[in-house]
């Protein structure tokens, strides 16, 4: 159960008396306490601490003093920022994390928490705590602090019967908790399967939640965007970091979902993808050619299937991948065009891909017009690199406009170089010239960002092809056959053919004194060099920043650049999907969680990768379907003999397809050498898929509105199902499962030969989605029920307590958006005031007009929902005027015999509030005491006709149709009996 205390913050410099210990006798601090200092015009003051000991000096000496910034930001915000004194120190960009600072109006008086330090001369320690019950929210007493230039060692200790979430990217066998038997955990964007377990992946993410025993929650972000380990044990959790500072916010919840909105509110709230993107996507690497792309099309259509967009993969390209280019044989630019244009002309759409590195090849024109631009990242000697054989058609000299060195990778082009998304002046007008010239061939829709950590396929702080190895020219040389075959080819595309220049090994940058536990691959140390199979960190950006510093933001960078292009292109509201990821990547683009394998553990690991995304900010978000490799779990990808037998194979199909559906971003796609695996391949998979994503498409504008309140408020749209219920702990180990929104529990199968799972439901009422038939758990803690889940079939339940909007299937978007609504309202089974008392969260508990409804009706059952809509324009920024917005809210007797479905409308503009009716309201939960015989229904003082009346006393569901109402228009329906 969650407390709602008062929360208190004590920042604590602390004294011994407060450690118990003597002051010469504190072995764990190096710093001690020499000053503070109030800051003008705020609650914000400075503390000067200075070197009293120092440790591990194999990592180099720590700096002598340090000043520790403390700013109360908000009342549930705290910022502690410490960096060196009198030293300039890389630190995340305001322009890629703008800093909210704190609110103009906040006094002492208005603050629930206090910040407190203590007398000079005593050792530094950072001690926060909740003051209701002095539980530690950060709490370094006890434990080791260093700052050193190339290594920061932070602390804080953790409560044993505590859970953490968060951290990451990367694959967590054990589900959503992090491990806590000190499991080092690198975070150091790179491009390597997810299959991989533990291994660090695509996108840096220093930010977790601790829930603790009784449900109460608080975040904590370490601003930082250098490489570093996290790892937690029993009692504490460890960060060491190889750069930048010691940037820390706190966020006190105390529900898990406020945490989330709170940490949103810092990095930036999530954008709101376009409408058409919550469809179906269709999308394979080996689509050789548009005949073959077309076929797939066709294919859905025939299978009766739902399929929204159609992706590329780099098959598209011309010339050895050439990004935003087309082949002319496979892809022709006027084939291509009328093909997508017929695809628009029925609701549907095109995403490319567009990877990071950008071939370096004479006559193209983004490599050429990029030079001129002086747009790409940089060497780290100025010095001339040669690429292109002697006497061949690419000899050229790489260098940018400024006569600096350009650095020089390989990645699927072969040589390549790398846009400065980060700080080169010249790169948004080179970037908008490259999409539109694109778009104006064939018009995308939306932009897939991939291999954005970014990727090399070779190491080294420069490269360029080794002319006197010939078998390494000729794999340089090969161009894609015309067929689009390359069975031969792909496996060498990846792999280093290029001569590098390999860093001294003293040097610091590419060989920091500690070495971050970076993964390599299946049996190798997991201490690879920063440099492998990514950008040299010697590398430099325009403003001389270094790689080292800036790695992990380089997919931030993309998605932003991308995101303020596609505005200007199309002057809609872009649709992206990124590899890599930072804090606050979410308000540009979507993400799906990478290169992951066609078996059964992936499915299982498909469920944190999509949470923890929505946690970190990218609601919009899913895992490839069915599998982008296909290997077993220990299998070799290249091997084919290492993959599921085809009976198998298609049995996950059929369960990944069920759970896919009910991912926000719902994408089939596979790799290469990959079988084929779309739905409609298998007659029993079509046939899971259809009624999968009959139901997801009557759910679209629901999951719709629960992305417009991420984008809003910020918070999760897939999220656990122990947010609805913190102090449940049992909750917290139904990993199997998770909520979309506040009101539907999806909980899929996703071991093989199941037909029968235990899914756990938290207290309360929860009803089929497929027959309204509800389970009740009562008391203050959740209990596992047992289904029955054939193959093709899935469970998926709303929550009592919210109000769901449903529409009518159709096989593309548009259609779905304009017709008619049947709000289902699923009556929670015991009043506010239980629910308070049981400990539950009850939906849109964050939201005031649901929040003050239970409030001024506590001894009632209550159910809330929101419905938001525009128009198929998809503007860019969503206003009153070009938007529906509405809120309903029901209020029961506690029997549910009588009650009321209200609407207040916040905005009534655009397409969507004319052509929106509400047609029908679904009540479940009635009480089957009901008399059915002398049942009245009122709708907006009007009573309803009896032969639109309909309750089923056996199930309490009270069915009312042939409303017809503008849904921009107020409602009030009235129920009794």
């Amino acid at each position: 159960m969650i407390k709602q205390p008062r929360i208190i913050l004590l920042l604590a410099f602390c004294a011994t008396a407060v450690a118990g210990i003597a002051a010469d006798a504190v072995e764990w601090s190096s710093y001690t306490v020499d000053h503070s200092q109030s800051i003008a015009g705020g609650l914000a003051y400075t503390t000067q601490v200075s070197l009293s000991s120092d440790a591990l000096q194999e990592y180099g000496p720590s700096f002598q003093q340090l000043s520790v910034q403390v700013t109360p930001e908000t009342a549930q915000r705290l910022h502690v920022r410490v960096a060196p004194v009198g030293q300039q120190r890389w630190e995340v960009p305001e322009s890629i994390v703008p800093r909210p600072g704190a609110e103009a109006s906040l006094s002492s008086e208005q603050l629930s928490y206090d910040v407190l330090d203590l007398a000079e001369g005593h050792p530094f320690a950072l001690h926060v705590i909740r003051k209701a019950d002095g539980a530690n929210i950060f709490d370094t007493r006890g434990h080791r602090f260093l700052f050193k230039d190339q290594y920061i060692e932070l602390t804080t200790a953790l409560p044993a019967d505590a859970d953490v979430y968060g951290l990451g990217e990367f694959t967590n066998p054990k589900g959503l908790m992090l491990p806590r038997d000190g499991t080092k955990l690198a975070l150091w964007a790179r491009d390597i399967s997810c299959a991989n377990e533990y291994a660090n992946l695509y996108g840096s993410h220093p930010f977790y939640i601790q829930t603790n025993v009784d449900g109460s929650s608080h975040g904590v972000l370490l601003l930082n965007s250098n490489g570093m380990d996290v790892s937690a044990n029993a009692t504490a959790l460890t960060f060491k970091v190889i750069g930048g500072l010691v940037d820390l916010y706190f966020f006190t919840g105390p529900t898990p979902e406020e945490v989330v909105r709170q940490y949103h509110a810092v990095i930036g709230r999530p954008a709101l993808p376009p409408y058409w993107s919550l469809g179906l996507h269709q999308s394979k690497w080996g689509y050789s050619n548009l005949e073959y792309m077309q076929e797939v099309v066709a294919n859905y259509s025939a299978a009766g299937l739902p399929l929204e967009i159609i992706w590329s993969d780099i098959d598209y390209m011309h010339n050895r991948f050439r990004n935003a280019e087309f082949d002319p044989h496979r892809y022709p630019v006027h084939a291509m065009s009328s093909f997508v244009e017929g695809l628009n002309s029925k609701g549907q759409h095109w995403v490319p891909i567009l990877d990071a590195g950008v071939a370096v090849s004479n006559g193209y024109s983004a490599y050429e017009e990029g030079g001129k631009d002086n747009i790409w990242i940089r060497d780290h000697s100025g010095e001339e690199t040669f690429v292109g054989q002697e006497g061949g058609k690419d000899n050229i000299w790489i260098r940018d406009h400024s006569g600096e060195e350009t650095f020089v990778g390989q990645v699927w082009p072969g040589p390549a170089v790398f846009p400065d998304y980060m700080s080169a002046p010249g790169v948004a007008p080179w970037l908008q010239k490259k999409i539109q010239r694109f778009h104006a061939q064939v018009p995308w829709s939306g932009l897939w960002l991939d291999m954005n950590e970014a990727s090399n396929f070779c190491s080294g702080m420069n490269c360029k092809p080794d002319v006197a190895v010939a078998s390494n020219m000729h794999w340089l040389d090969m161009q894609v056959p015309k067929d689009g075959n390359i069975s031969v080819l792909y496996k060498m595309l990846s792999t280093c053919v290029m001569k590098c220049e390999q860093p001294e090994p003293s040097n610091s940058l590419a060989f920091p004194p500690y070495a971050i536990q970076n993964y390599k691959g299946p049996g190798q140390p997991r201490e690879a060099p920063l440099s492998s199979n990514a950008i040299s960190p010697t590398a430099m950006h325009a403003d001389g920043s270094l790689e080292y510093d800036a790695h992990n933001l380089y997919g931030a960078a993309m998605a932003k650049s991308h995101y303020e292009a596609a505005v200007e292109v199309t002057r809609k509201r872009p649709f992206l999907v990124s590899r890599s990821t930072f804090p606050g990547a979410g308000r540009y683009t979507a993400h799906w969680t990478g290169d992951n394998a066609g078996n059964w553990e992936n499915l299982f690991y498909s469920i944190a990768g999509v949470i923890n995304s929505n946690i970190w900010g990218m609601p919009m978000v899913g895992a490839d379907i069915c599998g982008f490799i296909d290997a077993t779990q220990d299998g070799d990808p290249w091997l084919n003999d290492n993959r599921l037998p085809d009976a198998e194979y298609e049995e996950l199909c059929n369960r990944w397809a069920q759970a896919g559906a009910f991912y926000t971003f719902s994408r089939n796609h596979m790799g290469y050498p990959a079988r084929h695996h779309e739905f409609y391949r298998w007659p029993s998979v079509a046939a899971a898929a259809g009624k999968a994503y009959g139901l997801r498409y009557q759910l679209l504008t629901y999951i719709y509105s629960s992305l417009f309140l991420a984008h809003s408020s910020g918070g999760t749209v897939l999220r656990p199902l122990f947010f609805t219920s913190p102090g449940d702990t049992a909750a917290r180990h139904a990993q199997q499962q998770w909520m979309v929104g506040d009101g539907v529990l999806v909980s899929p199968v996703v071991t093989p030969g199941t037909v029968s799972i235990s899914p756990y439901f938290t207290p309360g009422a929860w009803y089929s989605t497929w027959d309204y038939s509800r389970i009740h758990i009562e008391g203050d803690v959740g209990q596992a029920v047992q289904l029955d889940v054939p193959l093709g079939d899935i469970a998926v339940h709303y929550r009592g307590g919210t109000i769901v909007p449903l529409q009518q299937y159709a096989a593309v978007t548009r259609d779905v958006r304009v017709s008619p609504v049947t709000l289902v309202v699923a009556l929670p089974s015991g009043t506010a005031a239980e629910d308070a008392a049981a400990g539950v969260v009850p939906p849109y508990a964050a939201e005031e007009f649901c929040r003050s409804s239970r409030q001024e009706n506590a001894d009632r059952l209550v159910a809330c929902g929101v419905l938001f809509m525009d128009g198929e324009e998809d503007a860019p920024v969503v206003t009153s005027d070009n938007s529906l917005q509405a809120q309903f809210v029901t209020v029961a007797a506690s029997d549910a015999r009588s009650g009321s479905v209200t609407s207040r409308v916040l905005a009534a503009g655009g397409d969507a509030a004319a052509k929106l009716q509400i047609a029908a309201v679904h009540v479940l939960g009635v009480s089957s005491s009901s008399d059915a015989a002398h049942l009245a229904v009122r709708v907006n003082g009007v009573e309803v006709s009896a032969s639109d009346v309909e309750f089923d006393g056996a199930t309490g569901v009270l069915k009312v149709s042939g409303l017809q109402l503008a849904a921009g228009q107020s409602l009030e329906l009235h129920w009794s009996t």
